[in-house]
């Protein structure tokens, strides 16, 4: 079941869990910054909110769509990581009186990032961005947690991280669904930061050889399986990372050397590919990886 819900789609995954796909473009006044998949899982004591949005109307956004499908109370918000999508929408949940939980590790991101995220988020979103204030969550984890709901079981898992260093799994094991936030893309190029390459590629190796989900609600784009939300982010990733050590290994003077001139068309199927700098920018910091693990 898909439906329209203002700047999302709501896609029932099965009777307890709720995907919430938003564009795979650019942050706008019309998507209230949700760019991405988040979502949401009933259980028997009420809601769990994956991901509280971009902006504080696209928070009042995801509540409207919980409300749509059901009464229960919100008892529980995750962050699954530090991007402002994730975790911008915090304010409007804490004022219901929800509790909110994400990594170590997202925190921490979320407090180095803040005045860059909201800067660009108020710039992006314009009046839609109004009444959006920045606070963090109250609980935190480590490694891993297990939320205290009933009748569902719900995991939050920190491998290390992907797109952002505090990125989370939500495992739901019984009914083999993962909710990925930023390890996963599908449909769309992801953007990699600086020094995440190779844990991101970590991170996806256990969801491979680990969870081995049925069903992925990645970060961005549709729910989907493991072999696209493979295709679509490890084999890239991997690429990138082989293709600098090719280029290390036959004599590139430097990472920017290694970067250049590299053919990337395989991926052309995705959205954002025909953007060089995005493109380049990937293939940049993940040939500075390469050359920093051998030392150069």
């Amino acid at each position: 079941m898909a439906a329209a819900a203002g700047p999302f789609e709501v896609v029932r995954v099965d009777d307890r869990v709720y995907a919430l796909v938003g564009e795979l473009g650019q942050r706008s006044p019309e998507n209230l910054g949700h760019n991405m998949t988040s979502g949401f899982v009933i259980a028997d004591n009420g809601v769990v909110v994956i991901d509280t949005g971009g902006s504080a109307r696209d928070a009042k956004a995801i509540h409207d769509a919980v409300r749509q499908v059901t009464k229960k109370p919100i008892v529980w918000a995750v962050d699954t990581g530090g991007q402002d999508h994730r975790w911008l929408g915090n304010e409007y949940f804490r004022k219901l009186g929800v509790p909110i939980v994400a990594s170590k590790a997202a925190i921490r991101d979320m407090r180095d990032r803040t005045a860059e995220q909201v800067g660009r988020a108020r710039s992006l979103l314009g009046k839609q961005f109004a009444g959006t204030r920045a606070i963090y969550p109250k609980h935190s984890f480590a490694h891993r947690y297990t939320l205290p709901v009933q009748g569902i079981r719900m995991e939050l898992i920190y491998t290390g991280g992907g797109h952002t260093r505090g990125d989370i799994f939500v495992w739901l094991p019984k009914q083999r669904i993962v909710f990925t936030g930023d390890i996963v893309f599908v449909q769309r190029l992801l953007g990699l930061m600086p020094g995440t390459g190779f844990q991101w590629i970590k991170s996806l190796e256990y969801l491979r050889d680990t969870l081995k989900p049925a069903v992925v609600v990645p970060g961005h784009g549709h729910v989907t399986g493991l072999k696209e939300a493979m295709r679509d982010s490890y084999d890239y990733l991997v690429f990138l990372r082989e293709s600098a050590q090719h280029a290390l290994d036959n004599g590139a003077f430097d990472p920017v050397e290694a970067s250049q001139g590299l053919d990337q068309a395989r991926f052309s199927y995705l959205a954002n590919y025909d953007d060089v700098r995005f493109r380049s920018i990937n293939a940049l910091h993940m040939a500075e990886e390469v050359y920093s693990a051998a030392g150069m």
